[in-house]
């Protein structure tokens, strides 16, 4: 089960970072790797990867092929949606509503002491 959800995760992972059309491409990359590896036996995955994408790749006339292999070229598609309403002018009402105070004392407190509010002052016995 955590192997099944962390495979998911990693599928929408993979699909938010990158665009849909290189990870169309990754069968060409399996296909292409075929390719190399039936002409010499000894070459890995991360080889092949390491000579198509860091290094210089080898001069055996397949350049079409390895421009098909995701992110080798860089492709940009993008899709503006700007909304903008019909609608009437929008205007503001203000509704002033009776305010009731029900707390505090019913007493107003006039009279105080601004000593009691100071910070400070002789302790107490």
């Amino acid at each position: 089960m955590r192997r099944l959800l962390r495979n998911i995760i990693l599928f929408i992972v993979i699909l938010d970072t990158t665009s849909l059309c290189q990870v169309y491409k990754v069968p060409l990359l399996l296909k292409h790797f075929a390719e190399h590896q039936s002409l010499d036996h000894e070459i890995t995955f991360s080889d092949f990867l390491s000579m198509h994408y860091l290094g210089k790749d080898l001069n055996d006339n397949d350049d079409d092929k390895d421009m098909q292999l995701p992110f080798k070229k860089v492709e940009a598609h993008t899709s503006n949606f700007i909304f903008a309403p019909n609608t009437p002018v929008f205007t503001f009402r203000r509704v002033y509503l009776p305010v009731k105070a029900e707390y505090g004392p019913a007493v107003s407190q006039v009279d105080y002491s601004t000593v009691l509010g100071s910070l400070f002052r002789p302790p107490r016995v």
